[in-house]
């Protein structure tokens, strides 16, 4: 059985301030109103109590918020506010003998709320914005394992069989889970944490102060605040949510469900549609769940044993975005490995390892692991670890860049950025700049595909006309934000010692912290290319951590000229004599040709008629 702590804001409710309790010693009584007028203490308030119960000044009992924090001559005054609701046990560590609900409001309208993700993901540039969602759910559960100890478990899975009941998407932390009171500050649409006022202020259940710590990269984790994109992503994925948390330290779980069927509901039976329910319980119990609804079931049976978690259950997901989560799994995994790349590898990003391929890496970076799986009717599971993915762009930066550039900037007030700038070498016969597709080019837009795609693989000029530096925000990508160039590494106006195209074989991050603004999307950045050119912006290079004073453009030039130097391996022709036509070649491409009759490759000199032994290594 369940109970329910409710909170509600009809209009013609009494505006005297009341606290709903249950009597969860035993049985399932239901809640009783009690009236704060005139009880200006402890002692007043029991009396009230023992009165409106029935109860002796004999009868045990302790008098606990749904945080189970005890309310006692000192704590009264501080634990005891309007609208609250409150449990009589025999003790504070007691279980609920039912479940209890506890009053919530949602704010503002529902339409704002079930209709945000349409507004914020349907502007993304051409490409499907399912990743972006999903990564704002994630940004919650790392926010919520942040602290952990062990292992920071974050698990995406879709269960895509209409047979166990709704289609269902689920994101599943071994965080510190949410009390009831975060659980309201979740509801309030826009509430972020620099104004939510919850009791704990910024404390954890065990007392202790939150302090941030400087993490390279700035890796904090503290990503979810904006008290927006949460919700923003459920509804853009589907139209009912459901949050299931059990904080650490806590008996009791907590339940929320974000519904639009019950708003429509609500509004056209004219009731409130203002507040709801957090439905309070023990852990496994689906005495409320309906039989049908298997996935859902069995999700609350796994909850037995853990100490604390936090699940978020999307359903009414629309068919389009079924279809596109089932035929490019490999694609957005990719997309997500790519938005959390520091965060899954650490902040040195997917480096080449010796292990075998079939052998996962060990966890470089405060023991996180981001698992999606899905599971279809009649097929066996699709399972990743982001981890496991060595085929994203930052990876291919990373590992096709023998040489790096790393740099600070100062920016006017509390702004930190790092950056780096990657170079990629001409070796031989081709750029190793990585290819991406979604940046290619073509002048001539009637350029039929094969000859777009020939033109890109055979004679693509490195980066092209793709910007130099990806955003990352805190750690994560903010994936539609670029930053082309600075002016101590754009290309000379007059040619010198460095052949222009050196400028473009580099590939670049800078990664900033949150004293700079993104969209409540997280998909832009509001304010970082304007503060980064500001005159007071100061650059300096980065050796071993450590900032140098020296002139950044006079660091910079001379590490791109080593690079060319060193790295470059490129074929000089001589003794131009004329044309030829290839036979060998498809129709397109056999003509013109032209013969030389020497090439000088690394200092060497090479005659037409030699026999040479080429080895790539």
């Amino acid at each position: 059985m369940a109970s329910k702590t409710t909170i509600e804001m009809d209009a013609g409710e009494n505006e005297t301030a009341t606290v709903f309790v249950f009597d969860r010693r035993r049985g399932n009584a239901p809640e009783k109103k009690i009236q704060l007028a005139g009880l200006f203490n402890y002692e007043a308030f029991k009396l009230r109590i023992i009165k409106e119960f029935n109860l002796t000044e004999k009868d045990h009992f302790v008098i606990v918020t749904t945080t189970r924090q005890e309310v006692t001559n000192e704590t009264y005054d501080t634990l005891v506010e309007d609208k609250d609701t409150l449990y009589l046990l025999f003790n504070v560590k007691q279980e609920l003998s039912a479940p209890a609900q506890e009053r919530v409001d949602y704010q503002p309208h529902y339409d704002t709320l079930v209709k945000s993700g349409m507004y914020e993901y349907y502007a993304s540039e051409g490409q499907n914005p399912l990743p972006f969602a999903f990564a704002e759910l994630i940004d919650n559960s790392l926010a919520a394992t942040s602290n952990n100890v062990g292992t920071r478990r974050i698990e995406l899975k879709l269960f895509f069989d209409d047979s166990m009941g709704k289609n269902m998407i689920v994101v599943c932390d071994n965080g510190q889970g949410m009390t009831s009171k975060a659980l309201q500050n979740w509801a309030v649409y826009r509430l972020s944490k620099f104004i939510r006022r919850d009791r704990t202020a910024e404390k954890n259940m065990d007392g202790e102060s939150s302090n941030q710590v400087i993490m390279p990269r700035s890796l904090n984790s503290d990503i979810s605040y904006f008290g927006v994109g949460g919700k923003q992503a459920a509804f853009f994925i589907g139209c009912s949510t459901v949050m299931i948390s059990k904080p650490k330290g806590s008996k009791d779980v907590h339940e929320l469900t974000v519904s639009k069927e019950e708003f429509e509901r609500r509004e056209r039976m004219r009731e409130s549609i203002y507040s709801g329910y957090i439905h309070n319980r023990k852990p496994g119990d689906i005495s409320h769940v309906p039989p049908e609804s298997k996935h859902m079931q069995n999700l609350i049976k796994e909850e037995l044993g853990q100490e604390s978690f936090t699940n978020i259950a999307i359903s009414g997901i629309e068919n389009r975005h079924i279809q596109y989560l089932k035929m490019d799994f490999k694609g957005w995994c990719k997309q997500l490995a790519h938005i959390y790349h520091y965060y899954i590898h650490g902040p040195k990003g997917n480096e080449e390892r010796s292990l075998s391929s079939h052998q996962r890496a060990p966890s470089p970076f405060k023991n996180l692991d981001i698992d999606i799986t899905l599971y279809e009717k009649g097929k066996p599971p699709k399972e990743q670890n982001l981890r496991d993915i060595d085929t994203d762009q930052q990876t291919q930066f990373i590992r096709s860049s023998p040489d790096s550039f790393e740099f600070r900037a100062k920016v006017e007030g509390t702004g930190i950025v790092e950056g780096i700038l990657r170079y990629h070498p001409f070796l031989y016969d081709k750029e190793t700049y990585p290819s991406s597709t979604s940046y290619r080019s073509v002048d001539n837009e009637e350029t039929s595909l094969d000859e777009e795609l020939e033109f890109y693989i055979q004679d693509r000029p490195a980066r092209g006309n793709r910007p130099i530096f990806e955003c990352f925000w805190n750690g994560r990508l903010i994936p539609y934000t670029f930053v082309q160039d600075f002016d101590w590494c754009t290309p000379p106006k007059k040619r010198g010692p460095i052949p222009v195209e050196c400028f473009n074989r580099l590939s670049g991050v800078l990664w900033t912290n949150d004293m700079f603004q993104v969209s409540t999307n997280k998909l832009t950045f509001s304010d970082l290319e304007v503060r980064l050119r500001d005159n007071n912006t100061i650059f300096e290079k980065v050796i071993a951590g450590l900032p140098q004073r020296a002139n950044i453009d006079k660091e910079f030039t001379e590490w791109l000229k080593e690079c060319h130097r060193k790295l470059d391996k490129q074929i000089k022709f001589s003794g131009y004599s004329g044309k030829t036509t290839r036979k060998d070649l498809p129709l397109k491409r056999q003509s013109p040709w032209a013969v030389y009759k020497n090439i000088e490759w690394d200092g060497k000199v090479f005659k037409q008629g030699q026999l040479v032994s080429v080895k790539k290594t």
